[in-house]
């Protein structure tokens, strides 16, 4: 259910400013002072809203840059995209490998991505009292603060993204429509 619910608010805050600012409220939440129940953050109501730039000199979202240069470099959009119910499970993982690796090259360029713990999958870790639900996450039942990992996580230590210099008009385009001369 984590793991559905993180990709569900990933990309929920890639396309959406006001509910990322949301999120961000959520996670940075000092868990020494957060509830100790299990009841949801309560998040400020307010409806949320697609944002669009306004303006020429409009800036363009990380996010998006992000999704950019995947797809520029990697065409990560055109995999994700793809019907692929008519396509074998060797086609599919045919397509998927040189996008894949491209991702991972591309990603290694742009930022530096390392888990949060040197320690490994399946041994016995003791959590930190002050660390929060962002950087460790309890599974299953039980009491304690320590636990087998199942996951190292992973932070993100270094971004340098390519900065917009296009129009705000089009700082929404992850791709732009490619025509060919007749």
């Amino acid at each position: 259910m984590a793991l559905g619910t993180a990709f569900r608010a990933f990309f929920a805050a890639l396309f959406n400013d006001a509910l990322a600012q949301r999120l961000k409220v959520v996670l940075d939440v000092d868990p020494a002072t957060a509830e100790t129940d299990s009841s949801p953050a309560r998040l400020p109501q307010k409806p949320l809203e697609q944002t669009k730039p306004t303006s020429p000199a409009s800036s363009r979202s990380e996010a998006i840059t992000l999704l950019a240069t995947l797809q520029r470099e990697a065409r990560l959009i055109d995999l994700v995209k793809e019907n692929l119910s008519a396509y074998s499970d060797a086609q599919i993982g045919a397509a998927a490998r040189p996008c894949l690796t491209q991702c991972a090259s591309t990603l290694e360029r742009v930022m530096t991505i390392k888990p949060i713990t040197t320690v490994g999958e399946g041994a016995t870790m003791e959590v930190p009292a002050s660390s929060g639900p962002s950087r460790f996450q309890w599974l299953g039942e039980g009491s304690g603060s320590t636990g087998k990992l199942v996951h190292h996580g992973w932070e993100v230590e270094r971004v340098e993204l390519p900065q917009w210099t296009g129009s705000g008009t089009d700082a929404n385009v992850i791709a732009p429509v490619q025509v060919q001369r007749t």
